[in-house]
């Protein structure tokens, strides 16, 4: 997690001094790519959670 916020802040910080379009709409593409992968990432850990901790299934 705190890699995903640190490369986020990278990200954006080179997007703010970029000039150019393209080179910031690609630096924050993958700040966004970023945290849905994270977001992803969450989402799975979260049900491999439920799936083994549901008692019915014991």
């Amino acid at each position: 997690m705190a890699e995903q916020t640190w490369a986020a802040q990278q990200l954006f910080a080179l997007a703010a001094k970029t000039p150019q379009f393209k080179e910031r709409a690609l630096y924050l593409a993958l700040a966004e790519l970023s945290e849905e992968q994270q977001r992803r990432i969450q989402l799975a850990q979260d049900e491999l959670d439920g799936r083994t901790w549901n008692p019915s299934r014991w």
